[in-house]
């Protein structure tokens, strides 16, 4: 799948978009990060071939139906998160998962780009159902969640 195919949006703190493969060592980068590791399902330790693999997969992840956008600073394009669905629709229920860059943390990027992703949901893919899932005590997910209008069920 080519970039073109993949739509563009954006916010005034984000703009969701295709990975580039010069996008790599941002990831690495940002995978770095403690926090990233504790609460995502990404490799420990991560390494620049991970951050490659997962780029390069971003394409398969499109053509099964599954969405990963990067999330990229509004006018630097400087990468600052990873927003998608994590898994295909069944049924029109989809899954959401994302992460953050330690440095665009507290400046409502997840807010942003989590009410994007999940309104071109709705609208574009007329999803009936869009599914949050962290593990206990990850609160800071969980507050962008809520701020989107999720709600807690168990």
């Amino acid at each position: 799948m080519t970039e073109s195919l993949v739509p563009r949006l954006a916010a005034d703190t984000v703009v969701l978009r295709a990975w580039r493969l010069h996008d790599v060592d941002q990831v690495f980068q940002a995978c770095q990060d403690e926090q990233i590791q504790r609460w995502t399902t990404v490799p420990v330790p991560y390494l620049r071939e991970h951050a490659e693999q997962f780029i390069l997969e971003a394409t398969q992840r499109w053509e099964s139906g599954s969405a990963t956008f990067a999330a990229a600073h509004p006018t630097s394009d400087r990468v600052i998160g990873s927003f998608g669905f994590v898994t295909a629709p069944s049924d029109g229920v989809v899954e959401i998962g994302y992460w953050v860059a330690s440095d665009a943390r507290g400046q409502g990027v997840a807010t942003a780009a989590t009410r994007l992703l999940c309104g071109w949901g709705f609208d574009s893919l007329e999803l009936a159902r869009i599914e949050w899932r962290a593990e206990v005590g990850n609160v800071a997910s969980r507050m962008v969640a809520e701020a989107c209008g999720f709600t807690v069920e168990g």
